[in-house]
């Protein structure tokens, strides 16, 4: 059934890739007409056609706002029921049927059939994660409907007012969404607003609340970003194991470019999270989808994403056909001002694929310096993966930028202690903080230190050392992080370093005078809900690691700042933070990892 399924979901797919984009069509009845008073119920305007006013029926019944007959008639009923979903979506309230409610509708059908769908394989489940859910207080409510009544002091007739107070003192998940969407709707500004709404709608699906997620969907006026959140909610469930589900998210999605994405970012994340044979099934649906594509610059990028994915997973044939596929379309239909760009794409992928010397001669063709770099790093990554560290220094210094290059110098001195050669390691190390020193753009300077400090720890950690040698890396590293003046990076840093003393086995003074500092560094933070990101990530790399006590403390501080926090769009998405956080801690097995983390910017 599931390989059928699978093979039903590529032909949708495949379809979807051939068909130009096209605005949706207007219905027939509407298409005669100009303007939305149209189909106004008064003044005589020409009667709406009865399959029309039946789909608006039977979708606005769906979602519970409309009780009267399903019979294609314009009645008072039906008129009241459209009003109300227009002030929910934040539509112009007219009572009327035009095209701008019937595609509103038509995507929150969709997502609704979705979230019902995940809901539904969530309630089914007595797993693993069930289990979790249940045994966390701050996520038990979320599969105990007596526990749900308890906690939001609701009966089954409905719910009571919230009470901000008590959800900021004892912090469950229902109750911080719903304090999270209620701030969003204070959100004077449309595009800040959809922002939060979306955010919310990612966290309200992973929870499994239906109904608060669909009304969420509903006040999400730009659809671009209902597509984002789908592809999140993709992402979430391909996290979690479940292949059906993300691929479900991602079928949804009416946008061809954004759904390809979804479908390639769900392929990246089951490689990571280590679930391989789902990873080549999506990977290799998403490489027989670039060979539909339309734009050659588009095919080049999704057949490299799915070589590169389909190698890590361990399926090499295809991962070169993939390949193949995205040289022909750099090569010979991308026009020439457009080659560089395809071309580092594809030599990115070559080493990504330990095609160290393909990589080398393919980057050759890159003229430009600051494309030339991109692809010089990740072909060095690649002969440090090979152990040829004398071919990645030459291309090390091949990179102009000191900003490029000291990452790849970082990458080379840790191999070289990997190899046990410290003295080289250490010449290397010395020589890429010289380079940093020079960087001149202030942020560029300290994201180059950080990942050099990351470097440091990296060697700390290496087996087979001595405790007072590691104390010494470790205090190197440390003192290090001290030249990154952006606060946040420079928290960041100080916290992975003291997780790193911690599994080092290293006395506990040593990891706790790293994390105290690493607080304080992040008070300095200037963003306030850059402060509540960056302790929630912290609380579920502690989650990830089993330190349940430590990512409850981190939990705490995050929770700490978000109560202080007072504008409405930064509180919305703070107390989404907080929601999300909370599910890591219940199920970490589902939380992202760092390298996900990494890429998220509040």
């Amino acid at each position: 059934m599931n390989q059928f399924r699978s093979l039903f979901r590529m032909a949708i797919f495949a379809a979807l890739a051939l068909t130009p984009a096209a605005p949706p069509a207007s219905s027939p009845a509407l298409a005669a007409r100009e303007g939305p008073d149209s189909s106004a119920l008064d003044g005589g305007a020409k009667p709406l056609d009865l399959n029309v006013v039946r789909k608006v029926q039977t979708a606005l019944a769906t979602i519970g706002l409309y009780s009267g007959f399903i019979d294609g008639k314009l009645n008072q009923n039906l008129v009241a029921a459209i009003r109300q979903y227009q002030r929910q979506a934040g539509l112009k309230v007219t009572g009327r049927i035009t095209d701008q409610l019937l595609n509103h509708l038509e995507r929150s059908l969709k997502v609704s059939r979705l979230l019902r769908d995940l809901d539904n394989t969530r309630r089914k489940g007595i797993d693993k994660a069930r289990k979790a859910l249940l045994a966390h207080p701050a996520t038990r409510d979320l599969v105990d409907d007596t526990a749900a009544a308890a906690a939001n002091g609701a009966s089954a007739a409905g719910d009571t007012p919230r009470d901000p107070a008590a959800c900021l003192n004892d912090p469950k998940v229902r109750c911080l969404l719903a304090e999270a969407f209620e701030s969003a709707k204070a959100v004077v500004k449309r595009d800040l607003r959809d922002w939060a709404m979306g955010e919310i709608l990612t966290a309200q699906a992973r929870a499994g609340l239906v109904g608060q997620a669909m009304e969420t969907t509903r006040r999400i006026q730009d659809p671009r970003l209902v597509m984002v959140a789908l592809r999140d909610i993709a992402q979430a469930q391909a996290r979690a194991g479940r292949d059906e589900d993300a691929l479900a998210a991602a079928e949804i999605i009416p946008e061809e470019r954004t759904q390809i994405e979804a479908l390639a970012v769900i392929a990246d994340t089951q490689a990571r999270h280590g679930y391989l044979d789902a990873a080549q099934e999506t990977a290799g649906l998403l490489y027989r989808m670039a060979r539909h594509l339309k734009r050659p610059t588009d095919q080049v990028t999704f057949a490299t994403r799915a070589a590169v994915t389909l190698y890590r997973a361990g399926d090499g044939a295809r991962a070169e056909a993939a390949l193949l596929l995205a040289r022909a379309a750099a090569d010979e239909k991308i026009p020439q001002g457009a080659k560089i760009t395809a071309w580092r794409q594809v030599a990115g992928a070559l080493a990504d694929l330990d095609r160290l010397d393909d990589a080398l001669d393919l980057s050759a063709r890159v003229a430009r310096h600051s494309d030339k770099a991109a692809v010089l790093i990740a072909t060095a990554q690649s002969a440090i993966r090979a152990g040829r560290l004398e071919t990645a220094m030459d291309l090390a210094y091949g990179i102009e930028a000191e900003r490029y290059r000291v990452l790849v110098l970082g990458a080379v001195a840790v191999a070289r202690a990997r190899g046990g050669d410290w003295d080289a390691a250490d010449r290397v190390i010395d020589e890429a903080f010289a380079d940093a020193e020079a960087i001149a753009l202030p942020f560029a300077r300290s994201y180059a230190i950080s990942r050099l400090v990351l470097a440091l720890s990296d060697m700390a950690r290496i087996k087979d050392q001595p405790p007072a040698v590691l104390t010494k890396r470790f205090a190197r590293a440390r003192d290090a992080a001290e030249g990154i003046k952006d606060a946040r990076l420079h928290a960041q840093v100080l916290f992975e370093i003291a997780s790193q003393q911690r599994r080092a086995g290293l006395p506990g003074d040593e990891s706790a005078t790293s994390e105290r500092r690493a607080i304080s560094v992040a008070g300095d933070i200037p963003s306030a809900v850059s402060r509540v990101w960056i302790h929630g990530d912290v609380a579920t790399l502690h989650a990830r690691a089993g330190e349940d006590a430590l990512a409850r403390l981190a939990f705490d501080r995050a929770m700490a700042e978000a109560r202080r926090i007072e504008d409405p769009w930064a509180r919305a998405r703070a107390m989404a933070k907080m929601a999300q956080t909370l599910l890591d801690l219940a199920v970490p097995d589902t939380a992202p990892t760092s390298e996900e983390m990494s890429t998220e910017n509040p």
